[in-house]
């Protein structure tokens, strides 16, 4: 693992180091480095119109996580009809959308769209300078998915395991273990064998239930995935009872995706951001521009009171990792 992706996960998982990092947010010279780097940043993702993307596929899913909000859930879930995927990519194009990043998942399970390795294929075409990943339980591949995937030109799957053992794997998740650790071992091998650029990640989204397994999750994946990544449960703006997973004194700073990362659900409509389960913007593409959308009052709304440090003031942020990063991710951002 990197150097930064080591400290991430121990940020994320140990109370000291969590400590220290918030220490760090709190100084006014890093609070004023932040700032300097929030406002270049903002300024050239508009000017490029380098937004990412996130298309949710699909809003079902075949896991029942007790830290996703899918289960209660009112808006329709559905797999995203070719109409609305066409219109996004149309739309993106015709507004000179240069998406860096486009996530082709949301809260559901992207593997449970029979479209998604044409889709796939139909994104690298247009935008092959993107990085194109899905987020997966991985439950659901077989022999056939594994090649899918490596035949599709993905670029980057992330795997959420969640677990070190059978019985927390199905505890928190529903799933069967074995069934899914033989699945990324066979991708694994594959991609190896076939010298396939594809970029493995597994995850593990830390709760009380699987908080003991942090160790063994670690030990078990390091050297076989290429990433590791360790993340607290977060409340999905209130939508699902975690509890308080950081502390609720610290220095809050503004979310870098609410500035740079555009959200469509699988009706596509606009999300206010990937916590936002339900959808509170209720405009599609269909309807209006992308970036006419993701201008719209609503979220500059939300943005003004990130920059103004009033992200506690918003239900949808306050227990969100991002407000919580100390300024992480505009420190590392990239500017070319």
């Amino acid at each position: 693992m990197r150097i930064v992706e080591r400290a991430r996960n121990l940020i994320e998982s140990n109370r000291f180091a969590d400590w220290v990092f918030g220490r760090l947010g709190s100084l006014p010279v890093y609070s004023r480095l932040i700032a300097r780097r929030v406002e270049k940043r903002i300024e050239y993702v508009r000017r490029q119109k380098c937004y990412s993307l996130e298309i949710e596929l699909s809003s079902v899913c075949n896991a029942r996580c007790i830290f996703c909000p899918l289960s209660g859930m009112k808006r329709s879930k559905r797999i995203m009809d070719d109409e609305t995927f066409q219109a996004i990519l149309d739309r993106a194009v015709a507004e000179g959308i240069r998406p860096p990043l486009i996530d082709l998942s949301n809260v559901g399970e992207p593997l449970a769209d029979r479209s998604l390795f044409k889709r796939i294929r139909q994104v690298k075409s247009i935008f092959p300078a993107a990085n194109v990943r899905i987020t997966t339980n991985f439950g659901l591949a077989n022999d056939a998915i594994v090649d899918g995937i490596l035949q599709s030109g993905l670029d980057s799957i992330h795997i959420s395991v969640n677990a070190a053992s059978a019985e927390t794997h199905l505890k928190v998740m529903g799933l069967n273990f074995e069934n899914t650790v033989a699945n990324i071992r066979r991708l694994i091998e594959r991609r190896n064998a076939t010298n396939s650029p594809l970029h493995i990640m597994v995850s593990m989204v830390l709760c009380k239930e699987n908080a003991a397994e942090r160790k063994r999750f670690l030990r078990d994946w390091s050297g076989r995935a290429d990433s590791i990544c360790l993340q607290r449960a977060v409340d999905w703006g209130g939508a699902v009872a975690v509890g308080q997973p950081y502390h609720p004194n610290r220095r809050l700073y503004p979310c870098n995706d609410l500035f740079e990362r555009i959200v469509i659900l699988s009706n596509g409509e606009l999300a206010l951001c990937c916590q936002d389960a339900e959808g509170i913007i209720h405009t599609s593409v269909r309807e209006r521009p992308i970036l006419e959308i993701s201008h719209s009052r609503i979220f500059e709304t939300f943005r003004e009171k990130h920059l103004a440090g009033q992200a506690e003031s918003l239900n949808m942020c306050k227990n969100c990792f991002a407000v919580h990063s100390n300024g992480a991710n505009w420190l590392f951002a990239k500017f070319d």
